[in-house]
């Protein structure tokens, strides 16, 4: 295959190495000696530099040490026969062998990695009907994947050995968006059908056969294509070029939106052109919903109603003899799990995953929400925070669309210049050729997108031009050029000299500035990403030789699977306070070979606290997927168990905003630590609670037994379960805090007859003493714990530990050692390789359940990770010194415990605008 001397060696090299160690890396004497060794020996055939060298060492090895474990698997208890195995020796995986070829010479995976994607990639197929059976059959099954984790290669993968295995019509259905459906297609194109699909489906193009990735590596075998590039589904074109699904004798794939007029038309055509005399299309169907949990959101808008779409999906299932429907998601939390209110409407659903449930496990290379927002995320300093202050005068969080737009934030220009710069790094370590992508998203609306635009456009010019004219000057001179001294500002405060060369030999701002940067930025495009916008706003392919450099400024278009190459700066400002919307945004999850250390997400510290909430409940679900599979428990039973999280009322409350008042969830408590980190700002409600708090701890020695331990100077064991209860009836938390409500918790413990006796203890911290606490007539002197506390007109938000009042490992207090000893023991046993060690863990043995009294004083001017001090307090809110809070831990005693709780819609309407999460 064709390519630069520095390409083919690369090729050679991986090829060669991973060959060589495919079950164990080499040790880096091992590499270094391999590679060094096959560049003297192909260096008359395949000469380059010592720069360019460098550049594919680097990159093989970053290669080479990646790993990917085996999935996990919860299946219906039903009979289901595996057929693949048995066919295997009458199949010849054409498809599946130059996909494979394919990711290890062209992307340069190692053969651990593609024999766990083909292994992965087998078991889900495996649990697909049999092409090759005569039964009838309607399997329905579920992919869940980390966002931006590589869910597109595995349902690549699956479809290559669909084809393989008989699979005769395959269905993509690529999200709600032309440009996502385009990028899905151009994708496809390239790993599975093989050809460039505009020219298949152009009546006048004369050229029909074009290979493009996997179709270098042989055409004996085909995939017809019935959707292009540039054009969805499209009767007409069928009809012109005569083709329906039995005149070829193949695969035939279509890559479509999920809209109901184009749904709605290609069930037409199938039902005109396709039919049999039963009236039924008698060719094994899969039906790969990608973003699956998109399929029935809540939407206004006519070509995106749920059920028209979810409809239209069943009918089209409901069409074919025999069909399997793959939904594959990041984000479960939807309408499929949480929709119905009964175990019988669930089981109806017919989209329902109910044959099988598969997660996947990312690359050991994936960098995803538990890296950078998790308990122990190595990519913290990634984080750069936005507030409010500033950013509310530019983009309010409740902007409309006629808003309009004069200048850039301060913030923005930094993420802006720190992307030129960054560009510029990546070019001295030798990444000339690769994608680099920014990120701009601040508001949904198309009309705001395209004012920025117009304005990033305006300014990188003016920083274009200044470095074309004056980068070359004395340093004393080009520091005189406004554009520039910002940009070295930049440089010198993100400590980017030490990036571009080393610790020990860090690049000089002058030398970098004269000799790589009007050359580094001098190709960067600005985009708008939208609706309005060109369809090739984000044409990675046709920059494919020379790799692009775009700033993208959008919105929803950014939001959900649109994925953005080289992705190292991101820039977000949205309000959503939806789980599987936020996680979506998240486009900055993914892999950043050889610049890890250089990406960066400016975020509002709000968003920060929100993904940190939910990155914890994400891990819990995947820890609970693997308990339920050890449990043989069934994919229905995953169902409800999602319904019954504390995470999933978020989502249940946005699905039920517009036709209800009141949602009622039953909800599981046990073997959780539940606080109250959202409060009102309202100071009679603040002074009610503060009452309350104090009344009970002043009665603690006559409800209670004080007992001094070393881990807590203030506990009391034997309390009775009455005055708990009271206590969480007259304490109120804000609306949002939805996964704490006082009067449902309060009715749980009255109505539970083994919660008598509770332990109760005061949190400590490391903050001032507060002396106003009394209990026996005494004054307890209480070492505060003290947070940096934000507050809106309407909410205060103790920060303390993402979205937590106190700091890990209260749950444990309390417990004899034996006892941590057996809880931990316990919790690594059913969560192999997981670190941290989680309150929930000291809440799955037999204990009293626990009360915590937190004691917050209020840290109003915040500092933030780069040591800059900045308000927390929207201007006109007061706050008082001290807060108080309160957190219960029930315990798991091998009985799930369930409490019903409310959710006041009109109320959490005041809060929330529920047009946030609406596409544009």
């Amino acid at each position: 295959m064709a390519g630069t001397s520095t390409e083919l060696l690369e090729g050679i090299i991986s090829t060669t190495i991973n060959t060589k160690y495919p079950d164990i890396p080499p040790t880096e004497a091992e590499f270094d000696a391999e590679v060094n060794a096959l560049r003297q020996s192909l260096a008359v055939l395949y000469p380059v530099s010592d720069e360019e060298f460098a550049e594919i060492k680097r990159k093989v090895k970053a290669n080479i040490v990646v790993q990917m474990d085996l999935g996990v698997l919860i299946k219906d208890r039903q009979q289901h026969l595996p057929w693949l195995s048995a066919r295997r020796s009458t199949l010849d995986f054409f498809f599946w062998n130059r996909y494979k070829k394919f990711l290890e010479e062209v992307k340069h995976w190692n053969p651990r990695v593609t024999g766990n994607l083909g292994r992965v990639s087998d078991e889900i197929v495996d649990y697909l009907g049999d092409p090759k059976s005569d039964a009838p059959f309607q399997r329905r099954g579920l992919v869940l994947g980390d966002v931006q984790s590589g869910k597109t290669a595995n349902y690549t993968a699956i479809c290559n050995k669909a084809a393989d295995t008989g699979y005769r019509v395959i269905i993509i259905l690529a999200g709600t968006m032309e440009n996502l459906r385009q990028q899905t297609q151009e994708r496809l194109d390239a790993e599975f059908s093989g050809r460039m699909s505009q020219y298949l489906l152009d009546p006048k193009q004369e050229i029909e056969n074009v290979p493009v990735g996997v179709g270098k590596y042989g055409q004996e075998k085909q995939i017809a294509t019935f959707t292009s590039v540039t054009k969805d589904f499209d009767k007409n074109i069928l009809r012109a070029l005569k083709l329906s699904l039995h005149n070829v004798n193949t695969t035939v794939l279509f890559v479509i939106k999920k809209n109901k007029s184009i749904l709605n038309n290609l069930i037409k055509w199938l039902k005109s052109n396709n039919l049999d005399a039963r009236g039924a299309i008698n060719l094994p169907m899969l039906l790969i919903d990608d973003e699956a949990d998109n399929a029935s959101v809540n939407t206004k808008k006519e070509d995106e109603d749920p059920t028209a779409i979810n409809d239209a999906i069943r009918r089209l299932l409901k069409l074919f003899r025999q069909a399997s429907y793959l939904g594959i998601t990041a984000t479960p939390y939807a309408n499929i799990f949480i929709n119905p209110e009964t175990t019988d409407e669930m089981r109806d659903d017919d989209l329902f995953p109910r044959d099988f449930i598969y997660s996947l496990a990312p690359p050991s290379n994936y960098i995803g929400a538990e890296g950078i927002f998790g308990e122990e995320a190595q990519f913290k300093e990634a984080l750069e925070e936005l507030y409010p202050q500033e950013l509310d005068a530019f983009f309010p969080f409740n902007h409309k669309k006629d808003l309009v737009v004069y200048e850039l934030p301060p913030s923005m220009r930094e993420a802006i210049a720190y992307f030129l710069l960054a560009n510029g790094i990546r070019d001295v370590r030798g990444d000339r050729k690769e994608h680099r992508s920014m990120m701009i998203h601040v508001s949904r609306f198309t009309d705001v997108q395209n004012q920025i635009s117009d304005l990033v456009y305006r300014w990188v010019e003016d920083i274009r031009s200044d470095l074309q004219n004056y980068a070359c000057l004395a340093e004393n001179k080009s520091d005189e050029i406004d554009n520039i001294a910002f940009l070295k500002a930049i440089w010198t405060k993100h400590y980017l000299s030490e990036k571009a060369g080393s610790k020990d030999s860090p690049m000089p701002w002058h030398k970098y500035l004269s000799e790589y940067l009007f050359a580094s930025v001098a190709p960067i495009v600005v985009r708008s990403v939208n609706q309005k916008s060109s369809s090739t706003g984000l044409d990675y392919y046709s920059h494919k030789a020379e790799g692009l450099r775009v700033i993208a400024v959008g919105g929803n278009s950014l939001s959900r699977g649109l994925t953005l190459e080289g992705l190292c700066v991101s820039y977000f400002y949205r309000r959503s306070l939806m789980y599987d919307t936020l996680l979506q945004m998240g486009r900055w999850f993914g892999y950043r070979p050889g610049y890890d250390d250089l990406f960066k997400i400016w975020i509002s510290i709000e968003a920060i606290d929100w993904y940190g909430y939910i990155t914890a409940a994400a891990e819990e679900l995947k820890r609970e997927i693997v308990r339920m599979r050890d449990a043989n428990l069934t994919p229905m039973e995953f169902g409800l168990k999602v319904r019954q999280d504390p995470a999933s009322l978020i989502v249940t409350a946005r699905n039920k905003m517009r036709s209800a008042t009141l949602v009622s969830r039953p909800i599981t408590i046990s073997g959780r630590l539940l606080e109250t980190p959202r409060l009102r700002t309202d100071a009679n409600i603040l002074a009610a609670n503060e009452r309350v708090f104090k009344e009970f701890v002043r009665n603690l020695s006559s409800i209670g037994q004080r007992i001094i331990r070393e881990d807590s100077r203030y506990f009391w064991s034997g309390v009775k379960k009455d005055e708990i209860e009271q206590l969480l009836r007259d304490f109120k938390t804000h609306p949002w805090q939805l996964n704490f409500q006082g009067t449902a918790l309060a009715d749980f413990i009255r109505d539970t007859d083994d919660m008598s006796d509770w332990d109760v203890f005061i949190a400590e911290g490391d903050g001032c003493i507060y002396n106003e606490l009394f209990c026996n007539g005494k004054i307890l002197p209480i070492k505060t714990e003290k947070r940096t506390v934000k507050a809106t007109s309407g909410q205060i938000s103790i920060s303390g530990t993402k979205v937590r009042v106190g700091s890990g490992g209260a749950a444990k207090i309390g417990l004899a050692e034996k006892a941590r000893e057996i809880a931990i023991k316990k919790f690594q046993d059913n969560n192999p390789g997981v670190r941290n060690i989680p309150d929930k863990a000291y809440l799955e043995i037999d204990r009293p359940p626990i009360l915590v009294l937190h004691i917050v004083a209020v840290d109003k001017i915040g500092t933030d990770e780069k040591g800059n001090l900045r308000s927390q307090i929207d201007e006109g809110v007061r706050v008082p010194d001290y807060l108080f809070a309160l957190g219960i831990g029930i315990p798991d005693n091998g009985a799930e415990r369930i409490a019903n709780y409310m959710v006041n819609l009109v109320e959490l309407r005041s809060y929330y605008d529920t047009e946030e999460d609406e596409d544009e």
